[in-house]
């Protein structure tokens, strides 16, 4: 699949429909919306431990952002396959 989007002619892989600027656009969306949540997550991991006068956690901080990246990935996978399923099928 890579090979196919950096060897053939930009056209070709993003076509030209309003539909599918459309979808690039959603996707655009939701990955910003997961970057914030991530980010959020690792704000309050960090926020808990100064305002506790704690020294900050870095694994736990690591851990907390990892966990919620992943769960992140999912719904955003999930979401995306409920909203724009023509986009999964298998067109070769």
């Amino acid at each position: 699949m890579f090979r196919r989007i950096l060897t053939g002619p930009r056209r070709a892989v993003w076509g030209s429909s309003a539909a599918e600027h459309k979808s690039i656009g959603l996707q655009v969306l939701l990955w910003l919306i997961w970057t914030l949540i991530v980010a959020a997550v690792g704000y309050l991991a960090w926020h808990g431990d100064v305002a506790a006068h704690q020294p900050v956690n870095t694994l736990g901080l690591v851990i907390h952002c990892a966990v919620a990246g992943v769960i992140g990935l999912v719904v955003l996978s999930w979401l995306e396959m409920r909203i724009e399923p023509w986009r999964f099928l298998n067109r070769q």
